[in-house]
């Protein structure tokens, strides 16, 4: 008996180890779900880490100090305390009957963390992605499986000995066959099954009549070549967290990007609005010039100079009339890319920028900032991914090429019985034996052109991703150095516009106070000349005047406007230093957080420590940390 019972055993003890998986993979509405954790940064390989290496000594060979020719005049200093009207200005509200609101960049930027949609579709793309690995892991579900027919046959019969007599051949029979069937790492497909059947027919053959029969079988079919082995069939799994990462890298490449937008918006705001009050002190300037020489007409104006300063009042109308829609259009883009709903639809609301200028130098080590990019950018995270997933792929197309075989193990319980339906079932555990079998499957297609194929093509993505990853670096070393360079060249461009705001304004200054103490001409030398030749004089001195002083005027509004423009491109620099080198997020203080929304379904945000020290998470997110 013991030795009859033990196959019974076996086959029990199987099915529990394949069921066990699925009781365990149940929901369990009562416990915390816990959240994945956030993508590790990739951990290079013995590849990855020579090609690494490789791009590391690249980097140590940019030189840390900009490089300038010698004849560049080096860059000035902007005093401290240098504060000219339009600076101080353009913190005051410069629209009638608008509703002021100041601003900050970090305020903007809490804004956009909290409202904006776009950053929202960022990021969607890794929690999207990261449903593939759940999906990789599905080939390895355990799949229960209930089969029931009832079967009517009604055949004429060739041969006597079919029926032993019956000229028709009459049978029906009623079966149910349950089980499941799971694939496992090794890529064995395992199936455990059994079948219960009552089979009852008019041959006189047939004994007993009216069979119940039941058979427990269990088979398990092992690829030894192609398909076979851990690190094949797993291979889909790592591929699918390999995309979810690609898709993190591309979230925090996508978001840096949409923050530096912001940034240059917000100063290119600020440059707009101090234009404006620069235009505008510009055309009363001129006005007020304009009005002088009207009321010298019937003294000494001339009819054409009268009109050359109404053609430049009229100019500088339409200079500042497209300044103002300059301002109009930078809030117009503050509003969409915050998504905030509070500026959206209020065309009334003025944003004032209150952050301070930064007009300090500062000095930029762009070896140690190729070396941070190297580390941090989310575009070389991205290439070595697709690289790792290109290698991963390459490695499954060569097994694929291999000859297909496969061991093929049965082993079954049968038991008959002529009672009722479930009879034969439990005779199949007390009578008789096991059987088994035991073989081999061999395929393999002659030609085997679809393998070789996809080898091939594998083979050549691989070399794809290796000259793309060399592109990706390069292209991020040039960025490190652009950007390196562009903030001392912002900075030394700003110095000079300084300087010549500085010239531009003194020279306004000497004809505005040579025009109130001389006189055009001097009395002397009109009592010489006579009147028609002192009118002669004087009408040459006020054409003089007025070119020089509409230039001198023209000169210093250029020179003012090219400042504000050098000094915000200046602010952006330092930003987009920060993004190239990867860091603009841990500059800014925002971390990438996982939550869930009102439908429970994953998500990542934004969060950001703000001046009072709270966080301002997304406004859709439950802010539990993980």
């Amino acid at each position: 008996m013991p030795a009859i019972i033990q196959p019974s055993i076996v086959a029990a003890s199987i099915a529990c180890l394949l069921i066990i998986p699925c009781i365990h993979a149940a929901p369990r509405p009562t416990s915390p779900r816990v959240e994945p954790p956030l993508p590790e940064r990739w951990q290079p390989n013995a590849d990855e880490s020579r090609l690494m290496g490789e791009f590391e000594g690249r980097a140590t060979n940019i030189s840390p100090k900009a490089q300038r020719f010698p004849s560049t005049p080096s860059a000035e200093s902007i005093p401290k305390n240098f504060s000219p009207w339009w600076l101080r200005g353009q913190i005051q509200s410069i629209g009638k009957k608008t509703q002021r609101e100041n601003i900050t960049l970090e305020d903007l930027y809490m804004r956009a963390i909290r409202h904006s949609t776009q950053i929202r579709v960022f990021g969607d793309l890794p929690v999207i992605r990261e449903t593939g690995i759940r999906e990789a892991k599905g080939a390895f579900d355990t799949n229960a499986f209930l089969n029931s027919q009832f079967e009517r046959r009604n055949e004429p019969v060739g041969n006597t000995l079919t029926t032993g007599g019956a000229d028709r051949f009459k049978q029906d029979e009623w079966s149910i066959e349950a089980g499941i069937k799971k694939k496992i790492a090794t890529g064995a497909d395992i199936t455990l099954s059994q079948r219960v059947a009552q089979t009852r027919n008019n041959s006189i053959y047939f004994s007993p009549n009216d069979q119940s029969t039941g058979r427990l079988e269990l088979s398990i079919v092992q690829p030894l070549i192609k398909g076979a082995g851990v690190g094949y069939n797993r291979s889909i799994i790592q591929i699918a967290k390999i995309d979810s990462e690609v898709a993190m890298s591309e979230f925090i490449r996508q978001t840096e990007s949409h923050i530096q937008e912001i940034a240059r918006t917000y100063w290119s705001l600020y440059a707009a609005r101090v234009t404006y009050l620069q235009k505008l002190r510009l055309l009363e300037e001129t006005g007020k010039l304009a009005d002088e020489i009207k009321a010298r007409e019937k003294i000494d104006a001339q009819t054409s100079q009268i009109f050359r300063a109404q053609s430049a009042v009229a100019a500088r109308k339409a200079d500042l009339i497209r300044s103002e829609a300059a301002v109009r259009n930078a809030q117009d883009r503050l509003a969409a890319l915050t998504s905030d709903p509070r500026l959206l639809p209020n065309s009334g609301i003025e944003l004032v920028p209150t952050d301070r200028l930064v007009l300090s130098g500062e000095m930029v080590d762009a070896q140690q900032a190729a070396q941070t990019a190297l580390q941090c950018r989310p575009e070389i995270n991205q290439a070595f991914n697709q690289l790792r997933a290109a290698t991963i792929r390459e490695k499954m197309s060569r097994n694929e090429v291999l000859p297909e075989l496969n061991l093929v193990l049965r082993g079954s319980l049968g038991g008959m019985d002529n009672t009722d339906f479930f009879s034969g079932y439990s005779r199949e555990h007390n009578t008789g034996g096991p059987g088994f079998t035991v073989g081999f499957e061999v395929k393999y297609p002659l030609e085997n052109n679809i393998a070789r194929a996809r080898l091939e093509r594998r083979k050549l993505e691989l070399r794809q991703q290796i000259d793309q990853l060399r592109t990706t670096v390069d292209s991020v070393l040039l960025e490190v150095k652009i950007s390196a360079r562009e903030v001392g060249t912002a900075y030394r461009e700003a110095t000079a516009k300084y300087a010549a705001v500085k010239a531009y304004s003194e020279d306004i200054e000497s004809l505005q106070a040579r025009r109130g103490v001389q006189p055009f001409l001097d009395p002397a030398v009109s009592a010489l000349i006579g009147a028609e030749a002192t009118k002669s004089a004087n009408i040459s001195q006020t054409t003089d005047y007025i070119d020089r002083m509409l230039d001198a005027q023209d000169r210093r509004a250029r020179a003012e406007e090219e400042f504000i423009m050098a000094a915000s491109e200046y602010q952006v620099a330092l930003v987009n230093l920060q993004r190239a080198k990867g860091k603009l997020l841990a500059f800014e203080g925002i971390q990438v957080m996982r939550g869930r929304d009102e439908q429970n379904l994953p998500l990542l945000y934004l969060e950001k420590a703000g001046r009072d020290g709270k966080s301002a998470p997304s406004g859709k997110a439950n802010t539990e940390r993980e």
